[in-house]
């Protein structure tokens, strides 16, 4: 009877103890979070971002999501976490889970020959050359570069931006080259990669405030909300802007919300997209020929703060809109960030670009309360 009873009492105790833990960690993590709204509001003002949408993730749960701003001044349309915007080359996260599919289904392999996948490979090079230089010469930097004529540029070149001067040996981002990837899914896949987008996430993952590109009518409802851009004028006046180009490529064209992204990031965590061998190597830095590393992996920015690994892809089209999507690996935390101006990430690009995600504000304030 004695020893029941003190069982009993040593059970109730271990139980107040856990329940107490996780109370204080809810109430930990909502704290941060009120401390991180205060933040984006202030940054928001700061930088003169018409609206932003903003969902923060823990354990694969979404904890947080807010909009903020007008996502249409004229009209006064506030912004919601169900505002869809276009996400510029978040896209192309998503775009390296599509290929990563393929490759493990054996249509692609990483370090294959472009040339060997892709039937029309140099006559596309070729005639892109040729209309840049006859039609926009101000625009020849993007392929002067790429030697499309050499027999060993791979498809880890192209998703690491490795692939100009000598492949390997050095890293320059390229949004031009990454998007042509699209094309090489053409070839592939019995589904063009409009399709593969479509069917394999937005509809598979019911992301439902989403499409694969703004030419589409089949969702009405997500063209009539999308967030107007805006840029600041010479005059520093902020003015309606233009949409950027409408078609899907691997690099570009994706609308969408901070919640629909986060049902990507959900199944991307729990790996019903790509088997967790996959995403190690999407998540790890590619090393050149001569081993250093560089900060960026297949269709991810890698960096590193606080000794925590962090993995991250900006968004940005100029005088319109910029997006944030970055994770904290180990400690299972994702935010996610769409604007309708360029100035959430445009200012910090030299740093972002590097590897340095603090470099932008909306990051390190979410850094430096999470870890």
């Amino acid at each position: 009877m004695c020893k029941t009873l003190i069982s009993l009492v040593v059970l109730i105790l271990v139980g107040l103890i856990f329940s107490t833990l996780v109370s204080s960690k809810e109430n930990d993590l909502a704290t941060k979070l009120k401390r991180y709204e205060k933040e984006i509001v202030r940054l928001r003002e700061e930088y003169q971002l018409p609206s932003i949408s903003v969902a923060v993730l823990a354990n694969q749960e979404t904890v947080y999501s807010k909009g903020f701003g007008y996502s249409d001044i004229a009209n006064q349309i506030m912004a919601t976490d169900s505002t869809p915007y276009r996400i510029a080359s978040v896209t192309k996260p998503i775009a390296s889970t599509i290929i990563l599919r393929l490759v493990e289904k054996g249509k692609l392999e990483l370090d294959g020959k472009l040339k060997d996948y892709w039937k029309d490979y140099y006559s596309y090079f070729d005639e892109t050359r040729n209309w840049i230089e006859k039609n926009a010469p101000q625009l020849m930097g993007i392929i002067e570069n790429y030697h499309y004529e050499r027999d060993d540029i791979t498809l880890r070149h192209h998703m690491t931006h490795t692939a100009e001067g000598i492949p390997g040996e050095s890293f320059k981002y390229s949004g031009f080259l990454y998007s042509a990837l699209s094309k090489l899914v053409d070839q592939v896949s019995e589904r063009d990669f409009y399709t593969l987008v479509k069917e394999d996430i937005i509809l598979n993952l019911n992301m439902e405030n989403s499409l694969p590109q703004q030419t589409d009518e089949w969702r009405p409802h997500v063209l009539e909300r999308l967030a107007k851009p805006y840029y600041r004028n010479e005059k520093n006046e902020l003015v309606l802007g233009e949409y950027p180009p409408p078609n899907l490529g691997a690099g570009a064209g994706i609308i969408s919300t901070v919640l629909d992204l986060a049902k990507f990031d959900v199944a991307l965590d729990s790996d019903k997209l790509i088997s967790p061998e996959s995403k190690d190597e999407a998540f790890t830095s590619t090393k050149l020929n001569s081993g250093e590393s560089i900060p960026y992996g297949l269709g991810w920015f890698i960096g590193q703060y606080k000794d925590h690994k962090v993995v991250y892809h900006t968004g940005w089209q100029t005088a319109s809109f910029s997006a944030l999507y970055l994770k904290v690996i180990d400690k299972n935390l994702t935010l996610i960030l769409l604007a309708n101006s360029e100035t959430l990430v445009a200012p910090f690009m030299q740093g972002l670009g590097a590897g340095k995600a603090e470099a932008c504000p909306f990051a390190k304030e979410f850094l430096d309360l999470f870890l």
